[in-house]
């Protein structure tokens, strides 16, 4: 996480203590993260993993994570990059993990309330969005790749690389395969992630994947779904009723967005306290920040 306020994933972290999931919570925070955001996270039974701006990211790098990536590159890419070193030195102490981005991911349920057998679970978003009618996929493979990569995949089903689910034998081969890819692509930084996680999966370098389809298992990418169902508690569900574990993509659709908010916050005036502080700390980063700027301004007129 990069130049996060606590108030802007806080729902996160709540919905997923609420839920039966007991295991352990690694968050990696970026230079951007204050000290007070890191305290909030860590009354939330959570590690905190720091990392810099520059490769190799952690102080410690692993001996066997990569000696180099691409650079520039953008934190999308790089994120792989503290996964694997993390794995590499504490992979042992855990049977499966999921990878999930936070702003907009809640949690309905345990994610490993699910049986994973020996393979990895990739999440598949809307059947009627191919990758080459994503604007954002298609644009991001031609940054990363030759023409005719896009090409090949553009009638492709979309995966979203912002959930992932393993048992860790196979998450760790999946990260080696993903910043192996990463290296290769010819802009780091304008082409992220899902560009390489899509051309893996539909290479079958993956295999075995199973295809996590929106509304039949425990994760959902509900932004482009046009259509979902909740149940009586408010619940986003499957098509068989049963309640899903993971939703991300949620603050695309403003009903959900309310639903969750009361979820994690219930009481409309401590929601009100808690954006009202959320908007003033903004306004203020922004007047220190021109204030800094104009600072450097007018010290570089006053050397000339």
């Amino acid at each position: 996480m990069e130049n996060y306020d606590f108030y802007e994933f806080r729902r996160f972290l709540i919905s997923l203590r609420r839920t039966r999931f007991r295991g352990h919570v690694c968050l990696f925070v970026g230079p951007g993260i204050s000290r007070r955001t890191i305290a909030k996270i860590r009354k939330h039974d959570v590690e905190v993993v720091p990392y810099g701006g520059a490769f190799p990211f952690v102080g410690d790098p692993h001996s066997d994570a990569p000696k180099s990536l691409p650079e520039p590159i953008y934190v999308f890419n790089y994120r792989h990059f503290l996964y694997y070193d993390y794995l590499l030195k504490h992979g042992t102490r855990f049977r499966s993990v999921l990878l999930t981005d936070v702003k907009d991911v809640v949690f309905q349920g345990d994610p490993f309330e699910f049986a994973l057998g020996d393979r990895i679970h990739v999440a598949m978003e809307n059947p009627d969005i191919p990758v080459g009618s994503c604007p954002w996929t298609s644009q991001w493979i031609l940054a990363g790749y030759p023409p005719e990569v896009l090409d090949r995949l553009k009638d492709e089903e979309m995966s979203c690389a912002g959930t992932t689910l393993a048992p860790v034998p196979r998450m760790m081969r999946y990260l080696k395969l993903m910043l192996a890819e990463i290296s290769r692509m010819t802009d780091a930084y304008e082409c992220a992630d899902q560009a390489a996680h899509n051309l893996l999966l539909h290479e079958g370098k993956l295999e075995p994947a199973n295809r996590l389809r929106n509304f039949e298992g425990p994760i959902l990418t509900v932004g482009t779904e046009p259509r979902y169902q909740l149940n009586g508690d408010k619940e986003l569900v499957n098509r068989d009723g049963s309640v899903i574990a993971v939703v991300h993509q949620f603050d695309r659709h403003a009903e959900l967005v309310r639903i969750y908010e009361e979820k994690a916050v219930p009481g409309a005036s401590r929601r009100w306290a808690s954006k009202a502080a959320f908007r003033l700390k903004g306004r203020v980063r922004s007047l220190l920040r021109r204030a800094r700027e104009g600072w450097k301004s007018s010290g570089t007129r006053r050397k000339a």
